[in-house]
Parts: C-alpha cells; sequence; structure tokens
C-alpha cells in the first residue's frame, strides 16, 4: 500500500505538502496543486492510517457520530449536515447506527436501554482516536445522562438539562406562535391543537407559542379545543374526531407532526368536510407528506441538515479548543406553504 512519502515523490512535493492536500488546509497550498496531488493519491490507492495520525498528533481530525437510526429523516439529514461542515473543514466522520426504530419504535424514553451500547461506542471512538463526539438523535426529547466521557460531545436534536452540555435544536415556540398568528390574520377564532405526548418537551413549547398567539389576539383559551395524540395517523385520526364533536367545531387545526395531520385530514374527508375550503390545517416536522398528500399540507420546517452543521462545528470548535460560551443553540424554522394553509405572508 502507498504512504505518504510515496505520493510525495511521485508528486514531487514535500510530506507536509501533501499533508495540507489531503487534508484541505486552505491557504497552504495552491488549489491547483491540492487537486495534483489527490489525483496522484486516488491513483497510487493512497489510505491514511487515521488512528495513527490521530495519536502522533494532539490534533484529531476524526470526528465519532453515534446516530439513532440513519435510517429516519431526522437521521439521514442531521449526518449530512454532519458530513458536509467536517468535510469543508478538514474533518471526517467515524459513523454508528444504533437502528433504533426498529428496536423501540416511538417509545423514545427506551434510548437508555441502550446506554451500555452508545457507551461502548464512544468508547470505541475515543480508543481510534476521535477528538470530539456527536450524538444525533432521531426525536427532539431528554438524553441527560446518556453519555459519559471525557471528549467534547455535541448533542444535535436531542437536549440534555445538563447546563455543562453542547446541544443544538430548533426554536419550537416561536414558529407556533407564528402559524397561530397566522390562523387568527385569516380570521379563525376557533383553532384546534393536536398536541403530542404530554412528557415531551416540544409539546409544551408548542403549546407555549400556540396560547400566546391566542392571548396576544385576545381569544380566550378553549382547552376543548385542544386535544392530543401519540405522533401516529391513528391518533391525529381519533383527535380531530374529538374536535369535530363539539358544539362549535375549529375551523382550523394546528398539529405538531405531519403524520397526525394527515390522519386529521383523513378523518375530515370522512366527515364531509373539505380542506381548506371548510377546515385549514399545518402540519409539523416538513416530511414527504406534505408533497404527496391532497391537498398538500402546508407544514413547518425544521432546520435538520442545518442542525447537524451546526453541531459539527461546535465540536470541531472544542476540539480545537476555543473559546464556547454558550452552549445551547434553537435554529430557527419556517413554515412550508402548500394548499391546505396559504397563511398570510
Amino acid at each position: 500500500m502507498a504512504t505518504l512519502k510515496d505520493v510525495a515523490e511521485k508528486a514531487g512535493v514535500s510530506t507536509a505538502t501533501v499533508s495540507y492536500a489531503l487534508n484541505n488546509r486552505k491557504g497552504k497550498v495552491s488549489d491547483e496543486v491540492a487537486a495534483r496531488i489527490r489525483a496522484i493519491a486516488r491513483e497510487m490507492n493512497y489510505q491514511p492510517n487515521m488512528m495513527a495520525k490521530a495519536l502522533r498528533s494532539s490534533r484529531s481530525n476524526l470526528i465519532g457520530v453515534v446516530v439513532e437510526d440513519i435510517a429516519t429523516f431526522q437521521g439521514s439529514c442531521l449526518v449530512k449536515g454532519i458530513n458536509q461542515y467536517a468535510g469543508e473543514h478538514g474533518y471526517h466522520l467515524v459513523l454508528y447506527d444504533l437502528g433504533l426504530m426498529d428496536k423501540i419504535g416511538s417509545n423514545y424514553s427506551r434510548i437508555f436501554e441502550f446506554q451500555e451500547e452508545v457507551q461502548d461506542t464512544m468508547n470505541i471512538f475515543r480508543s481510534a482516536g476521535a477528538g470530539g463526539m456527536i450524538f444525533a438523535a432521531t426525536h427532539d426529547r431528554d438524553v441527560t445522562g446518556l453519555i459519559r466521557n471525557d471528549r467534547p460531545v455535541v448533542y444535535a436534536y436531542g437536549y440534555s438539562k445538563n447546563e455543562n452540555d453542547y446541544m443544538v435544536g430548533y426554536d419550537n415556540y416561536h414558529i407556533s406562535c407564528e402559524v397561530v398568528k397566522q390562523m387568527v390574520a385569516k380570521g379563525h377564532r376557533r383553532i384546534g391543537l393536536i398536541s403530542g405526548t404530554v412528557d415531551s418537551m416540544p409539546t409544551y413549547q408548542r403549546l407555549m407559542g400556540y396560547q400566546t398567539a391566542l392571548m396576544e389576539a385576545g381569544i380566550r383559551l378553549d382547552t376543548e379545543l385542544i386535544t392530543s395524540g401519540n405522533w401516529s395517523v391513528v391518533s391525529g385520526q381519533e383527535a380531530c374526531r374529538k374536535l369535530l364533536e363539539l358544539k362549535e367545531p375549529p375551523t382550523a387545526i394546528f398539529s405538531m407532526n405531519d403524520w397526525m395531520a394527515l390522519g386529521a385530514m383523513k378523518e375530515l374527508k370522512r366527515s364531509g368536510l373539505r380542506v381548506p375550503e371548510n377546515v385549514e390545517i399545518v402540519g409539523f416536522d416538513d416530511t414527504d407528506v406534505g408533497d404527496v398528500s391532497d391537498p398538500g399540507l402546508t407544514s413547518v420546517q425544521v432546520p435538520l441538515v442545518e442542525i447537524g452543521r451546526k453541531a459539527a462545528e461546535l465540536a470541531i470548535g472544542l476540539m480545537e479548543k476555543k473559546n464556547i460560551e454558550e452552549k445551547k443553540y434553537e435554529l430557527p424554522c419556517r413554515l412550508i406553504v402548500r394548499e391546505s394553509f396559504t397563511g398570510t405572508g
């Protein structure tokens, strides 16, 4: 197998120049020379020994990433963002997929049943020379105390109550407030809410946004208009049925995820009501459901790729011993408008 020295000799440059080129060290080598060196390295099938490199140097360019389930849209988008930012800054990922969806389904609190597996993986990353770790969740819930490590750890999408932990999430409160404000602006006064499970922090934050928007509009909070589900289509359909049984049913519904919104749309259709003519509806997460449902589902888009990128930025900053004072980041969401609710712009 070709060595760094072999590549340098064939390229007619120093081993340091080869290292700069292969690690994307900007300003150390011209783009033309770097491209030529990388081409020679590929031609010679040069494979760097990342573990040996980390052990030789006080600066590791390996980031260990544990993802709860890369098959989910959350997991794949988070890893995409992490990989993007890491690659742009000369860092590489070591990835482990827990594959949790087949193991625990939507019972997200069971992550702690796999704490030993997570910890063992983090230890392997550490032994391999990873200078920092990222835990990429598939549901934004409490993972306090899940990981013990002497290397920097950043939680992406999940959150920790430990004030010393670094985490990157998104702003549930303000976008929920904005959605309901837009419904009020369109003349709605009976706005139904299909919430998620009550033990979820995102549920609480989105509920606070809903209540704030109504309060600021001078609309009395009617608890009969608040129903809950377990994030599934069936629970959304059942919650919508309860809302339609009210003496004064809602003319708009805000659902805390897309699957429950899809269930609500099914129930509205079953009841002979049309979306958006009779009832307008907004979901949350902006999954593929929004594009394929009829009518198209307006939904809140969570910046998953950006969360991954920010988590990588934090991890790299910690690995490079930069002074990072802020530990909790909440990135803004945006409303993706489709036919089910056109919004007010």
